[in-house]
This record gives C-alpha cells, sequence and structure tokens, in this order.
C-alpha cells in the first residue's frame, strides 16, 4: 500500500476501503499499518500540497458527475444484495469476509471522499480514483455467477439489473478512452510539431504553462530549440521550467528562420503575464501568420518574419 500511494497518492483512499473488509482481530493490527502508510506517505502529500497549484485546472465537481455516481452507486448496492444473498454471503473461517464487504465500499468510498475532499479544494477527476471500478466488476462478475442458483423472478430482476448497469458503463467507457476524454491532445501536438520543425525554427509557447505539454513526448521534442526556456521541467522541479529573461527571449525570436507557436485553441484566453505579452508584441510586430494547425485542446500557428511572410494564411484542421 505504501508502494502504491507513492505512485499514486489517491491510492490512499483504498486504505480506507480495507478497514470495511477486515475481521474483528484484524483491525488493530490494519491500525498499526495504516498508520506507518501515512507516516510513509506524509512527506510525499505535503510536498503535493504544496504544488497543487499545478492542478488549478480541476473545477468543482458538476451536478451530472454528481447525479452520474449516485445512479451507479444505486446499481451496485442492488447489486450487492444478490452477489451475496444466500449460502454467498456467509462468513466464515475460510471466508472471514463477504465479496460485498470489500466490492462496495471499493467501488463507493474511494469516489465518495474525493468529492468530498473536492468540496475544500477542487482534486476530483475520474481517471484519479478509476481503480474503484474493479469493486463493481467484481459485483458484476459475482451476480452473474450466481444467476443460475437464483429462483426465476430473482433471476430476471438480475439479468435486468445486470444489463442496465452495463448499458450506463459503456458510453462513459468509450468516451474515457476517447481523446476527446483530455481538453488537449498531446500526442497530436508532438506529430505536428515532430513534421513542421526544421533546422533554424524555434518553438514558442506563449504560455509557460503549455510547456507541460511537451512532457508526454520527451523524445520528440529533443533537438527542438525552445526559444523561451533557461530551465527543463525536471531542472526547474515543476511541469512549466524556467523561461528566461524577456531581452533574451525576444533575441531569440528576432533570430528564427521561423516560430511554432504553441497556444490555446482559438477563442479562449488565459491570464497571461509581461513576458508572455511581450511574446504576443514581437510575433505582431516582426513576424508574419504563415499557417495555422487547428487540434484538440491546442493550435499551432506557424510564423514567418515579415520581410519573407505571404499575404495568406491556410487554416488546417
Amino acid at each position: 500500500m505504501l508502494a502504491a500511494c507513492i505512485l499514486h497518492q489517491f491510492a490512499a483512499l483504498a486504505l480506507v476501503v480495507h478497514a470495511f473488509a477486515l475481521p474483528d482481530h484484524a483491525r488493530r493490527p490494519w491500525a498499526y499499518t495504516a498508520l506507518l502508510v501515512a507516516a510513509g506517505v506524509a512527506p510525499l502529500a505535503a510536498l503535493g500540497m504544496a504544488q497543487s497549484g499545478q492542478v488549478a485546472w480541476i473545477d468543482g465537481v458538476t451536478g451530472s458527475e454528481y447525479q452520474h455516481f449516485a445512479i451507479l452507486a444505486s446499481f451496485a448496492i442492488a447489486l450487492s444484495y444478490f452477489a451475496s444473498s444466500g449460502n454467498a454471503g456467509k462468513v466464515s473461517a475460510e471466508a472471514p469476509f463477504s465479496l460485498r464487504a470489500i466490492a462496495l465500499p471499493l467501488f463507493i468510498l474511494p469516489t465518495t471522499l474525493l468529492m468530498l475532499i473536492s468540496l475544500y479544494k477542487p482534486f476530483y477527476v475520474e481517471r484519479y480514483v478509476l481503480y474503484g471500478l474493479v469493486g463493481l466488476a467484481l459485483l458484476l462478475g459475482a451476480v452473474l455467477d450466481r444467476v443460475p442458483e437464483l429462483g426465476r423472478n430473482l433471476r430476471v430482476t438480475a439479468v435486468i439489473v445486470v444489463a442496465s448497469a452495463i448499458a450506463l458503463l459503456i458510453p462513459e467507457s468509450l468516451k474515457l478512452r476517447a481523446p476527446e476524454s483530455r481538453s488537449d491532445n498531446v500526442t497530436a501536438l508532438a506529430r505536428i510539431l515532430s513534421r513542421e520543425y526544421a533546422p533554424g525554427d524555434g518553438i514558442l509557447y506563449l504560455s509557460v504553462k503549455r510547456r507541460a505539454w511537451s512532457l508526454a513526448y520527451p523524445s520528440e521534442n529533443r533537438g527542438m530549440f525552445d526559444l523561451a526556456q533557461a530551465l527543463t521541467p525536471a531542472a526547474s522541479h515543476d511541469l512549466y521550467g524556467t523561461e528566461l529573461p524577456s531581452p533574451q527571449i525576444r533575441a531569440h525570436m528576432r533570430s528564427s528562420a521561423r516560430i511554432l507557436a504553441v497556444t490555446e485553441p482559438e477563442g479562449i484566453h488565459i491570464e497571461s503575464n509581461g513576458t508572455e505579452l511581450m511574446k504576443e508584441r514581437v510575433l505582431a510586430k516582426y513576424f508574419t501568420k504563415d499557417l495555422t494547425i487547428q487540434i484538440d485542446g491546442a493550435q499551432v500557428i506557424i510564423y514567418e518574419p515579415r520581410t519573407t511572410a505571404t499575404e495568406t494564411e491556410p487554416v488546417v484542421s
């Protein structure tokens, strides 16, 4: 559990789930273990909270998210009834806890706890607690396994509940696996920069926060000249890196054969500081747009110096 929490801090919510599955004689050893895990992960948690501004993009939980989870939780409770009825729900020396005791809390508690935490500070992203779906999968499998043992009426009801839960999960499952489930398509961005970049060009992130997009595919960005970067994100111990002073960025921009500017999609503006405003002014004064490539959540604008600029600006989607 300590290793899991170090790799993914929200795995700590699964430790709370574990308490619900334990027989009484194991609760004291579990409490000691939980304290040791908490002590081991505390330094990382403190460091993470100090850098929580890097996930300031996370909004509060929406009404539709509450509603969708409440519906799935209702199905899970119904499934747990069918999965644990009769002999399957009995606790014995060979099976010291029922499947419901671990599966139902595993599905409900991590998401519920993260939603409650998000009332204080928004942290809820469904991917962060996706492991909770293991609980629902266990319940679905257990009910399907028990269907032949149930009476006719219960069998029909169980099949309807299982089919309804799966029908509700399929659209969300497909959506979660699509590129559109993310606010940006860093794969497409890496391919575009790799395709369009040529020796003598410069990459310019109009917002320092957008440099985080380059972290997904470091091999694609290796060798490309970042006009504004002084220190890499790794060297800066954050997602964005450290930028050069404005005069140096301006000098690098003026000496570039072309500039591949990476920025927000058209119509979306983020808060700008003085350096970012300077980048936009230099581009407007000394360069002309040659090509704009739109992708999900971002765009790449290729600028030519005004002396070689063309009059048209084709747009590629």
